[in-house]
């Protein structure tokens, strides 16, 4: 089907064959349709990049969160408001 899209090719190598035959057993309505089983494939690898994200950004958010206002001698009080004026005087 023509398309503008970029296209890829995969080579159903070993390790490949191996990937869509665990997923044909997962996802039996598409067991006989290897391009159908790639595209679940990247949907479910899709999903468990983003939840590794999203876990590593929630993560993050706790550790500053955790730290927030320990430190309140670092900055002097109003030390915003004075550095907006030094920079425009």
């Amino acid at each position: 089907m023509p398309t503008t899209l970029p296209r890829h090719t995969i080579t159903e190598t070993p390790d490949v064959k191996t990937w869509l035959d665990a997923a044909a057993k997962v996802w039996v309505d598409d067991a006989d349709n290897r391009g159908a089983l790639v595209r679940r494939l990247l949907e479910a690898g899709h999903q468990s990049a983003t939840d590794v994200l999203e876990d590593a950004t929630n993560r993050r958010r706790r550790l500053i969160q955790s730290v927030s206002g320990s430190m309140p001698d670092v900055w002097p009080p109003n030390w915003y408001q004075q550095y907006k004026q030094d920079e425009w005087s």
